[in-house]
């Protein structure tokens, strides 16, 4: 995951489309899963640049907070965000195939349509904490 922070704090986000397996109509940050033989910053600088189109130079990356991550199917996965406030480009909604929109959205305070996984991702951000583990349950409530 990249937060995408600009100087007034907001962070760049994408609202999903209803096709969406896993955030069907809600608001995520920018993020997704490792290529082959990728690592973990050029992952997060591909999926940047696939979904808004900015590019970020890779020494303007820094890692922000590592998450545990247990979905409501069980399935747990190991995530790193990543955050940057320096980019190349006007941000745009490049996934029009995935996303109604880009949104630049205050991390203290994010939609109430917002991923209950990002809703975590950002409240830790927020809080400085360079870790979490992150539980989603089956009625879509973080904890």
């Amino acid at each position: 995951m990249v937060l995408l922070q600009r100087g007034d704090g907001r962070i760049l986000a994408v609202r999903h489309n209803d096709k969406s397996k896993t955030s069907a109509n809600q608001v995520t940050v920018i993020g997704g899963k490792l290529e082959e033989d990728e690592f973990l910053d050029e992952g997060a600088l591909r999926e940047l640049h696939e979904e808004t189109g900015v590019r970020v130079a890779a020494s303007d990356l820094e890692i922000c907070q590592t998450v545990h991550y247990r979905g409501p199917d069980g399935v747990r996965v190991i995530g790193a965000v990543f955050t940057a406030q320096r980019w190349q480009g006007e941000p745009r909604n490049a996934e029009t195939d995935k996303h109604e929109a880009i949104l630049w959205i205050d991390p203290g305070n994010p939609p109430t349509d917002c991923h209950p996984y990002t809703r975590k991702v950002l409240a830790n951000f927020m809080a400085g904490h360079l870790h979490g583990n992150i539980t989603v349950a089956a009625s879509g409530d973080g904890t």
